[in-house]
């Protein structure tokens, strides 16, 4: 069961927080995360034209791009990110529920729901661990979002939704990831937020 299973918890590494995640399948080969969407150039505060090499405030995200965002509708409730090659659930029918009611899921309870999913023929499905749930936010939508691509998940809240990495720091605290703004956030466990479950693709 998801609350038993052991967790392979970090360490700081050259000043860097190594979070715990629970375990699951490695994704099938290597890949590159794609672009964050972010093409806004700011002063802290006030948006500016995208300063040059030597300027103040150059090497903003918007100044590095990456791979598009690219995702396919597999049409049977499930969508594939082209550049990670994760599956993603679609639907959002499992988040009929408020943040921080108790009808949402507590982090426990997030990983036991993916833990039981049959979706698509599939049965391997997980909670998503931080970076892979980073990964499909669109940070070119503005609060209150949803941050996402709506085309291929058009029911998300913008709202929380749960990952499988705890703070390395709390051992009472999971990360997850708000999809009005795109911050990525950790609380109590036992506080209740939404879920969307991953697994590598095929």
């Amino acid at each position: 069961m998801f609350g038993k299973i052991m967790m392979s918890c970090g360490v700081m590494v050259c000043g860097l927080l190594m979070v715990c995640a629970r375990p699951g399948p490695a994704p099938a080969a290597a890949y590159q995360l794609p672009d964050t969407g972010q093409h806004k150039c700011y002063d802290g505060g006030t948006e500016i034209t995208c300063p040059q090499p030597g300027e103040r405030f150059y090497g903003q995200d918007a100044q590095y791009q990456g791979p598009e965002p690219a995702f396919r509708d597999n049409g049977n409730g499930t969508v594939t990110d082209l550049n990670t090659g994760l599956m993603w659930q679609q639907g959002d029918d499992q988040n009929e529920c408020a943040e921080y009611s108790d009808d949402c899921y507590t982090w426990e309870e997030a990983g036991a729901y993916c833990d039981a999913l049959t979706l698509a023929g599939y049965t391997d499905w997980r909670l998503p661990d931080r970076r892979e749930l980073v990964s499909i936010v669109n940070y070119a939508i503005a609060y209150p979002g949803p941050t996402i691509d709506t085309r291929y998940f058009p029911n998300c809240r913008s709202s929380g939704y749960w990952s499988g990495s705890t703070y390395a720091d709390g051992p009472y605290y999971a990360w997850y990831v708000d999809f009005y703004n795109g911050y990525v956030h950790w609380h109590f466990e036992t506080n209740h937020s939404h879920v969307r479950c991953v697994r590598a693709g095929s």
